[in-house]
């Protein structure tokens, strides 16, 4: 529509959320009341994406998303607005050929023609680095999420009116979804050096000195790849915000192939003051890598699952507070709001599948008393018993209390 050639749409977007209206078929009918995707309202809805004003002048100076971030401080701070745009799903599967995410290197609609363009990664016609993990912002009166990016930064975005918005439409019979929503997002992490801003606390130690990671010494900086240590945060991959009474965390899991061990880190409370302040990242663990001792040696668990020196990669995290939280506990911490009538001192505060109490329970629990399982997948163990059941591969459920 522009003149100009479609490109690969791999990784050519920018944030993105979705709408969808409960109890509807794809054509905005009426769906059965036992329709699964109906009843969830994704059959029929709109996707948004975030656009700004990439001019000169505009809060980005013209930068997609990836060269933003290179550097960028803590808090800056780039306005714009979740727009939608004209793909919604028909109901009938089709090629990719006909998917949505090609709308992202065109025009935003009602912006034809304007500096307000979609905030990609690498541009209208080039791909950047992926978005991963994203984690909403659970705390009371929110609509928001924290997405990463393999880049090595991480951000924060708002999404205002919301409630304002959905009412306007079901005052208006000639409409169905919001056009758009005012949207603001605020960097945590940019793609910078974080090598000062790593507490290790004493651990993280790497195998050294390994000839093809030169100056690696410890867990303050990553080696990917044989001669590339990087002092940047590398490859982000998982990332979940665990909320707690002091503020919001996050837990950080690469994806790099650190030839000396995978990283884990929590952060300090998230903030975005743009006070010149950057955050603090806890080691947590690290595990695999190629000149890893213990992968070198092939030592795995269970005993004869490695058979080669590989790298491990920690995935998934689950905050198991709010569901392992006491009702004593709960009072104390004075969250009587819980939908947890009935329940005796000593028995659990929330009832099962009650996800609304489980997140408002893991607001009242201090950082340092949470339960947190970890994934980890160790690519290198598929062999032994891992072999003869015809597994994926190896690794290990971990539980974790944080204590920073």
């Amino acid at each position: 529509p522009d003149g100009t050639d479609y490109v690969n749409a791999k990784n050519v977007c920018p944030a993105r959320i979705y709408i969808g209206m409960k109890g509807k078929m794809e054509d905005g009918s009426d769906a059965p009341a036992d329709d699964f995707l109906a009843r969830n309202g994704l059959r029929y809805g709109k996707v948004y994406g975030f656009a700004t004003d990439m001019s000169s002048s505009g809060p980005t100076g013209g930068l997609f998303r990836d060269s933003f971030h290179k550097p960028r401080e803590n808090g800056a701070q780039v306005d714009g607005k979740f727009v939608a745009i004209n793909w919604m799903w028909d109901g009938v599967a089709k090629n990719f050929r006909h998917d949505g995410a090609w709308d992202f290197q065109i025009d935003v609609p009602g912006y034809e023609s304007t500096d307000m363009k979609w905030w990609n990664s690498g541009s209208l016609d080039l791909s950047g680095s992926k978005t991963e993990h994203l984690s909403p912002d659970t705390r009371p009166g929110m609509t928001a999420f924290i997405q990463g990016s393999t880049a090595g930064y991480f951000g924060h975005y708002y999404i205002h009116g919301v409630k304002e918005a959905l009412d306007a439409i079901e005052r208006d019979d000639d409409l169905d979804f919001p056009s758009e929503l005012d949207s603001s997002y605020f960097v945590y992490q940019g793609e910078n050096d974080i090598s000062g801003q790593i507490e290790l606390n004493g651990v993280g130690l790497y195998r050294s000195p390994v000839t093809e990671c030169p100056g690696a010494a410890d867990a303050t900086v990553n080696c990917d790849k044989d001669f590339s240590v990087k002092n940047t945060f590398e490859d982000i991959d998982g990332l979940e915000v665990i909320a707690a009474q002091e503020g919001l965390f996050a837990i950080i899991q690469e994806d790099s192939g650190n030839d000396l061990g995978e990283r884990m880190f929590i952060s300090s409370v998230l903030e975005h003051e743009a006070d010149g302040n950057e955050l603090t990242y806890y080691f947590m663990a690290m595990s695999g890598g190629k000149f890893n001792t213990r992968m070198s040696e092939m030592i795995g668990i269970p005993a004869m699952s490695s058979s080669a020196s590989g790298s491990h990669e920690f995935s998934g995290v689950i905050d198991l507070s709010g569901m392992l939280a006491r009702k004593e506990e709960v009072r104390k911490e004075g969250l009587f709001n819980i939908r947890g009538r009935g329940v005796q001192d000593g028995e659990f505060a929330i009832r099962a599948h009650d996800g609304e109490a489980k997140r408002q329970t893991e607001l009242k629990v201090p950082i340092n008393n949470k339960l947190i399982v970890l994934g980890l997948q160790a690519h290198n163990f598929f062999d032994g018993v891992i072999k003869a059941f015809q597994a994926d591969r190896g690794g290990q459920v971990m539980l974790y209390q944080p204590d920073i």
